[in-house]
């Protein structure tokens, strides 16, 4: 699908079947049993504040979760073409398995200055609150690799 330079600034209109208002809000019990979920899980969070960010990657809920970070912009089209993809995954394939996390770059200075994020969309693979991998590029058989690897 290909990637982005962080630096650019050029606007592209936002084209996208499927926006966050969409997923819906996690349900606290499975419907196949009476196990309590996280309720990290079966959605994708739209991360805006670096404290937002670290209350999350440190709560004790997610110790041994896997979180997948998309650092992405909304003037990107790799990251649009991969992001129905990541709810897809949210919603189904790993819905009680992954936590996913949505970093707009344009909104979070702090958090890619942090990490380092110069190329669009980067993928960031974190467990026990440790970066434990890093893809560039919107490669979703290659992010579909890892998260089955380390979930």
């Amino acid at each position: 699908m290909g990637s982005c330079f962080s630096t650019s600034k050029s606007v592209l209109p936002l084209i996208t079947s499927v926006i966050s208002s969409q997923i819906p809000l996690t349900s606290q019990y499975d419907q196949n049993s009476s196990l309590l979920l996280n309720p990290y899980m079966n959605k994708i969070h739209e991360i805006t504040t670096q404290k937002e960010f670290d209350d999350l990657i440190n709560n004790k809920l997610n110790v041994n979760v896997l979180i997948v970070c998309d650092f992405y912009a909304n003037w990107c089209p790799p990251c649009l073409q991969i992001a129905p993809i990541l709810y897809q995954w949210a919603l189904n394939d790993y819905k009680t398995s992954v936590i996913f996390l949505k970093i707009n770059i344009d909104n979070n200075i702090d958090l890619i200055n942090n990490f380092s994020i110069n190329i669009l969309p980067t993928f960031i693979l974190f467990k026990q609150g440790k970066e434990i991998y890093r893809l560039i590029g919107a490669n979703s058989s290659n992010l579909k690799r890892e998260i089955d690897k380390f979930k």
